[in-house]
């Protein structure tokens, strides 16, 4: 038999009953579908997790230092010197104080750092410029600002119009100097504004001490982040004669993380939940290849005096058995096709809701699922063989038909 003329029969057999041949697929279509809807929302949150912490976060340690006074930029430097895997480490200083433009009052929390905390968070510039090496040595007061904050102080102005301006923070009058697209995950929650200045400034006009508390490091592509952890950890233990890392007092004092462990955590959530929503669709897909197994047992029963006609023609058990298992693979496909198409509006129907109830481990921004090429292939492919692996056995029950029976039957 031509390829032609079997297309052209498993078309005519499949089209003569359409509603039956529509629910047959219905397993395969839920099954194809709920694996594209998960695959793409979760690919749409991982990328949403890695923009909230940044390209950089899974090589950041953050370093905090409870009841230890005078630690100095030099004891900082010396880490850097005496664990191998950093690239650099610099100070990071919290504070909080009222901030008012002429019109609005807010609560603000201040980060005092150095400039290369921009680069190691992955912090945008959406107006102005980032505050200098120069500033950090002059104890300057100036100050950046994220997009909310500008809201927060002065409505709806554009970021731009912001830049230059001057707040009043606790006591002091400081300059706007630019503009990011966020300061934190918290930015876009609430009234308090939040803000990011030299450290110079945070710790000697707003804080009263020169005393580094809290540090983050950025370690170098090709360290592995837990093992300098652990010696970060360890150095600072032996520096201070603290004792072992596992003594849980010591480990009060000098606390060692990173967002690794959070994005870790997450990406294996994740998984986790992607694996289940496999075993789930594997099942329907399971019950789907079951419905066309049947349906195809029940084409060969109503079809056996067609069957017995083609063989008496001449047709070769070969021939039937290629009919019957297109017929089945191209049911699947079409399952594929409409589970695919179902995926992707499901994906984007359920991305808001599912976006709305991630809280804090949000951007801002609206969750936009990730279609992904290779899941579609994937699906078509997975398709191909549960027609075929399903379509098989009614296939051979066809083909080994006897034509002279075949032809009595009523």
């Amino acid at each position: 038999m031509k390829p032609s003329d079997l297309a052209h029969e498993t078309w005519s057999a499949l089209s003569a009953n359409r509603g039956r041949s529509a629910l047959t697929i219905l397993g395969i279509v839920i099954g194809i579908g709920a694996v594209i809807t998960m695959n793409s929302i979760i690919a749409g949150i991982s990328v949403q997790q890695s923009q909230m912490f940044g390209a950089n976060a899974a090589r950041l340690i953050t370093v905090r230092l409870a009841g230890i006074d005078n630690f100095t930029v030099d004891d900082m430097n010396t880490i850097v010197e005496s664990v191998p895997g950093y690239d650099y480490i610099i100070p990071v200083a919290s504070g909080a104080a009222d901030i008012s433009t002429e019109t609005k009052k807010a609560s603000a929390d201040i980060t005092g750092t150095e400039p290369r905390y921009f680069d190691s968070h992955s912090t945008k510039l959406v107006a102005g410029e980032f505050f200098t090496e120069r500033d950090m040595l002059e104890a300057d007061r100036v100050l950046m600002l994220d997009e909310y904050g500008v809201k927060n102080l002065y409505g709806s102005v554009a970021p731009s119009e912001a830049v230059g301006k001057s707040v009043r923070l606790g006591n002091d009058e400081y300059l706007i100097k630019g503009i990011v697209d966020k300061v934190n995950s918290w930015s876009m929650y609430g009234d308090t504004v939040y803000c990011i200045a030299p450290y110079s400034t945070v710790s000697i006009r707003l804080m009263g001490s020169t005393s580094i508390k809290q540090m983050e490091g950025m370690t170098s592509e090709d360290a592995n982040i837990d093992v300098v952890m652990e010696s970060t950890k360890q150095y600072l233990m032996d520096h201070y004669h603290l004792g072992s890392t596992d003594d849980e007092n010591a480990s009060r004092i000098v606390h060692v993380d990173s967002d690794k462990s959070i994005l870790d955590q997450v990406n294996s959530s994740m998984a986790s939940f992607q694996s289940i929503m496999v075993i789930v669709s594997g099942i329907s897909l399971v019950v789907g290849g079951i419905g066309i197994m049947n349906m195809m047992l029940t084409n060969v029963t109503e079809r056996i005096r067609e069957i017995g006609l083609r063989k008496a023609l001449g047709a070769k058990r070969f021939d039937i058995t290629s009919q019957f298992i297109l017929e089945s693979i191209c049911l699947c496909i079409a399952g594929g096709v409409f589970g695919v198409l179902l995926g992707i509006g499901a994906a984007f129907a359920l991305a808001g809701p599912m976006g709305s109830t991630m809280g804090v481990m949000s951007t801002g921004e609206p969750l936009t699922p990730i279609i992904d090429g290779s899941s579609i292939l994937n699906a078509v492919l997975v398709c191909t063989v549960t027609g075929l692996v399903f379509g098989w056995y009614p296939a051979r029950r066809a083909a080994r038909l006897d034509p002279v029976e075949s032809l009595n039957h009523q």
